[in-house]
């Protein structure tokens, strides 16, 4: 008789696999179980995911504060230089170029699944048709985007880059696409991604693996590793992605680029293949903070469809920042005394003494146990993938083995530890935000590793050979789970030539603030390298 008490799935599973993924699991546990050793009863478990964002006496928090907003009636100017309002370059022209490069790049980078020329083009038209009439239809009017696998585009194959659900055709638009659309945007493309968003390498097993346009033999970071490197090679201005463990955020840093994930909640994830159901947001990869905070303020705000979203409008405004001498900038501990690869920690550095000349106050701060909240936001994860995904499991070999095993885990997991995951969450949301309290923002570096190579994936860190493809995710993980927002900001090169990034993170909900302190950051970092052979 079968065991009604386990998954159907596991019993799939081979005993040397179920051994392998137990094993793997265990690190995971026993830090959880020992920081739930110090739970009291009455910690009740966090089931509304969304970020704690507390009031404050000297920048009250609330629908009084004011936070500008981009004009419908112009193009925003964070995007005029790839789109003149003059018609020195119509929206037309802008694609026919930008289909130029990509018919010749992205063979060199695999970063688009699928490049829907035409319809870009037609597109295009339609909105230099609606410019020459004096009517521009909003802030990203004639700009052309890369789209994630996994965001659906009605009528385009909506399959999250695998082969479970290679035959999967989108029914409508994602509200995403819909909010970018009435923007004035269009899309060039589909991007490859770590298949089912549940991955930081973007080495995809059908697809091949996505390339880093700063070196090809280097990987660009997952899960949106096709969004990042459309953007860093040229092929479009801009680019949405989703990020559920620093899926933005990755492959942005590794590529150089400008990457936000929004507060959980301000953003609707309606159409977008979910993985995390309480840690998944959508955001966009680009070269500017300005350009994330256009297109954030394009896709933000309440959907009936999605319900975390509800109730979101007004929450966590504040008055824009006016200058870096206004800001007072938490460096978290556990960020800055781990291990880290000697170039990065030297650019980081460097990157804290421009701001701290520039006016900014910097003092250390106290921050909970990283590694323990990294645990309980990786089981968190594994637990609700293993929900949506389970089911397919019987497919086998039509899920990648890595994507595979993660699902596997996921089922092998008790429900006490989900639940004491989740009453650690409650507490450290609370923590945090008192944070916000003593600083305006965090500040850390985003990754702690350059990118490793796809057929080499090692490094070393302390003396210890580690896998870098985990590492990546390190400092990124902790920011999902706790709901608030983060931008990742180029902030130099590496030994290695090769780029390196910041990490701003904000109270629940401060999202277009986050940004705008962005933007106050970027000319004292002054990052403006390129990759050289894109």
């Amino acid at each position: 008789m079968p065991n009604l008490l386990e998954s159907a799935w596991l019993r799939l599973l081979s005993a040397k696999d179920r051994e392998s993924r137990e094993a793997a699991l265990l690190p995971l546990l026993e830090s959880l179980r020992k920081s739930a050793q110090s739970l009291e009863l009455s910690d009740l478990p966090d089931f509304s995911p969304r970020p704690v964002s507390l009031p404050r006496a000297d920048d009250p928090f609330g629908e009084s504060a004011t936070t500008a907003t981009a004009s419908a009636a112009s193009i925003d100017p964070a995007f005029r230089p790839f789109l003149s309002v003059t018609r020195e370059r119509t929206a037309a022209e802008l694609t026919g170029y930008l289909l130029q490069v990509a018919e010749s790049s992205n063979p060199k980078w695999n970063a688009f699944s699928k490049i829907h020329g035409a319809e870009a083009l037609a597109a295009a038209r339609q909105v230099d048709t609606a410019r020459s009439t004096g009517r521009p239809w909003g802030p990203l009017h004639g700009i052309p985007f890369g789209i994630k696998d996994n965001i659906s585009v009605k009528g385009w194959p909506h399959t999250a880059s695998s082969k479970i659900l290679g035959q999967a055709v989108a029914a409508e638009d994602a509200t995403v696409i819909t909010r970018l659309r009435n923007s004035g945007a269009f899309f060039l493309g589909q991007t490859i991604m770590h298949e089912l968003a549940f991955g930081m390498t973007s080495i995809n097993p059908h697809l091949g693996p996505v390339r880093n346009p700063w070196d090809r033999e280097r990987i660009c970071g997952g899960s949106s590793g096709g969004s990042a490197a459309v953007v860093a090679a040229g092929m479009v201005p801009v680019a949405l992605g989703s990020d559920t463990g620093g899926s933005v955020r990755c492959p942005a840093t590794l590529c150089g680029l400008a990457g936000f994930k929004p507060s959980f909640g301000a953003v609707s994830r309606y159409g977008v293949t979910p993985l995390g159901g309480s840690l998944d947001t959508v955001g966009p990869i680009a070269h500017t903070a300005a350009q994330c905070l256009a297109v954030h303020q394009a896709i933000a705000g309440e959907d009936p469809r999605d319900p975390a979203t509800l109730g979101t409008a007004g929450l966590g405004r504040r008055e824009a920042p006016k200058s870096l001498g206004e800001l007072r900038i938490g460096l978290p501990r556990p960020y800055f005394t781990g291990a880290m690869e000697p170039g990065i920690r030297k650019q980081v550095n460097l990157a804290v003494e421009k701001l701290q000349k520039a006016g900014a106050r910097v003092e250390n701060i106290q921050f909970p146990d990283l590694d323990a909240v990294n645990a309980a936001a990786s089981l968190t994860l594994l637990v609700e993938a293993a929900g949506f995904f389970g089911p397919y499991l019987p497919q086998g070999k039509d899920i990648g083995e890595d994507v595979r095993g993660r699902f596997e885990q996921g089922l092998l997991i008790p429900g006490q530890d989900f639940m004491q995951a989740q009453r650690l969450r409650a507490l450290w949301k609370r923590q945090v935000a008192a944070l916000f309290a003593e600083c305006d923002l965090l500040l850390t570096p985003t990754s702690p590793v350059a990118p490793p190579k796809i057929d080499d994936p090692y490094t070393e860190l302390d003396g210890a050979r580690v896998d870098a493809r985990t590492a990546v995710s390190r400092y990124l993980r902790s920011f999902n789970f706790l709901g608030l927002p983060a931008l990742t900001l180029p902030c130099g090169l590496d030994d290695l030539g090769l780029p390196v990034g910041i990490q701003l993170v904000g109270p629940g909900f401060s999202d277009e603030w986050v940004l705008r302190a962005g933007m106050l950051m970027e000319p004292v970092l002054g990052f403006d390298a390129k990759p050289p052979k894109a």
